[in-house]
């Protein structure tokens, strides 16, 4: 593939609309191997520098992996791989995973549902709690793919670790699960017991979930927080619901 060829697609790929995402950075490799991606491309301008660290971070094997995969690039052509310069010079083409039907998701464990959320630096960091946690699905409603380059680098590749879906709506995924909105007037998460495989759904920082979500789902819950504390960051909320509500 001629280099203008390879650019436009790295270009095309980085708004996570097509089968294959753009992940950068040592971290980010480390976790997508290790949840099973299938790398397409991988580029970086200096090899030994790029394995070195990858040894330190992740491990002797996998550096040795990254080392087959890897396609040593001046710096000028890395450089138009990304709209921004990357730390650790390193940035891959990987395969989107096969998706699963929601109908075919773990029972036993929630879905995380953000509604309409607007920085992909959030999205990014609420994958890496998501994953962590064990979730059985990340959705996400709104503008923002959550394959957008900036997510998966923000989620430090976990992406691979989860089903992730871009939906439309709540009512796309509700079926079956009960809804679980979180907002500071909804009951207190610690006085109330959950269905392990509820639905939970996060709005906004600014603004929270819509009235629209909030009368359509079947319980609302807030996280108890310290006088004149206005809210938390997303992914902090979907960290202490996860990790602090009582599921059964």
């Amino acid at each position: 593939m001629k280099e203008q060829d390879i650019i436009e697609r790295f270009r095309i790929c980085r708004y996570g609309k097509s089968d294959s995402v753009v992940v950068e950075g040592i971290h980010a490799f480390k976790h997508a191997y290790r949840f099973g991606a299938k790398f397409e491309n991988v580029f970086c301008s200096n090899k030994n520098k790029v394995i070195s660290l990858t040894a330190k971070i992740a491990s002797e094997r996998e550096a040795k992996i990254l080392s087959d995969l890897i396609v040593e690039v001046d710096g000028d052509f890395l450089a138009k791989l990304s709209p921004h310069p990357i730390r650790t010079e390193l940035i891959s083409l990987v395969k989107k995973p096969e998706q699963k039907k929601i109908t075919d998701l773990d029972q036993d464990k929630p879905i995380v549902f953000l509604e309409n959320p607007h920085d992909t630096k959030n999205v990014g960091a609420t994958v890496r709690v998501a994953a962590a946690f064990g979730v059985a699905a990340l959705c996400v409603s709104g503008e923002i793919n959550p394959w957008h380059a900036g997510c998966v680098k923000s989620g430090s590749g976990l992406h691979f670790a989860i089903p992730i879906f871009k939906v439309k709506s709540l009512e796309e995924i509700s079926s079956g699960r009960m809804t679980v909105a979180c907002d500071a007037d909804g009951e207190n998460m610690y006085e109330t017991v959950l269905p392990k495989n509820s639905i939970l759904v996060f709005g906004t920082e600014r603004y929270g979930i819509t009235d629209g979500v909030k009368k359509s789902v079947d319980k609302i819950i807030s996280i108890p927080m310290m006088e004149n504390v206005s809210s938390l960051n997303l992914a902090t909320s979907v960290s202490a619901v996860l990790f602090g509500a009582n599921f059964s």
